[in-house]
């Protein structure tokens, strides 16, 4: 589209909202708050159009199971995906692959009709069925295998974390901040990251501990990996489903499985 007919698209949009959606500078356009919403409520309602498409193209012919799945609970639901769908060859499946308040915020939307998430998360506007549990490792350097009071031993209590500088992954800060307070300790918070590759980048060089749950030993290789001590940190890996939401056959059957397979 040429310059001027877009320029007026931009303008009929922001007067049909009543809201300015775009900066415009000299260097260029940016999105405002409500444009960053807008584009992100786009891609959303987007993307449940072109779901909602293939499965009504597929009606009658093959049936659609849309799971969302975060990166740390793949090897946990893999089994019931692969039970179910050898009884169920009928079934395809639409997978959304994202943190878990992304996941949440699909189910709630429409996006998926299922969803594989971890704890902690608000679960007042859902269903679920728990799948397992998992403890908290710390993470170090190699060199340091000795980390801690307790030598040469597997775990670790939170005492043992207070004396090192520690890095944590945003998603489970105030989860593990609350674990060390109610123990009255006081951590050496040194970092708090939103990825937990970067986080490992950190721990090779030696600058802290990170404190991750267990599933993430597989992003690990290299260095010194330690479990945790703490069961109120122990997390719970859950499928969940809209409240009140009437779930077509495939979810339904997929339940099923899940529940004998727990």
């Amino acid at each position: 589209m040429s310059q001027p007919p877009l320029s007026y698209q931009m303008k009929q949009l922001e007067a049909e909202l009543h809201v300015k959606l775009f900066e415009r500078k000299r260097t260029g356009v940016t999105l405002t708050k409500a444009g960053q919403l807008l584009y992100e409520r786009t891609e959303n309602l987007l993307a449940f159009v072109r779901s909602t498409e293939n499965e009504v193209a597929k009606a009658g012919k093959k049936q659609v199971l849309r799971i969302g799945i975060t990166p740390t609970t793949v090897s946990t639901i893999m089994p019931c995906i692969a039970a179910f769908s050898r009884e169920n060859p009928d079934v395809n499946y639409e997978v959304r692959d994202a943190i878990t308040f992304t996941l949440f915020n699909y189910l709630m939307e429409g996006i998926i009709d299922i969803s594989v998430v971890r704890t902690p998360i608000n679960l007042t506007n859902v269903e679920c069925l728990e799948l397992g549990r998992e403890p908290m490792i710390a993470v170090f350097p190699p060199s340091e295998e000795n980390t801690g009071e307790k030598k040469n031993e597997k775990t670790l209590l939170l005492e043992d974390l207070t004396c090192r500088p520690l890095i944590l992954y945003r998603r489970y800060e105030k989860f593990i901040m609350e674990a060390f307070s109610r123990r009255n300790l006081t951590p050496d918070i040194f970092c708090v990251c939103d990825d937990p590759r970067d986080a490992m980048l950190w721990v090779k060089e030696g600058l802290a501990v990170a404190v991750f749950p267990e599933s993430m030993s597989s992003m690990c290789g290299g260095l010194g990996i330690r479990l945790l001590e703490e069961e109120s940190l122990e997390t719970k890996i859950l499928l969940i489903w809209k409240k009140g939401k009437h779930l077509s056959e495939p979810v339904q059957r997929f339940l099923e499985i899940c529940e004998k397979m727990k």
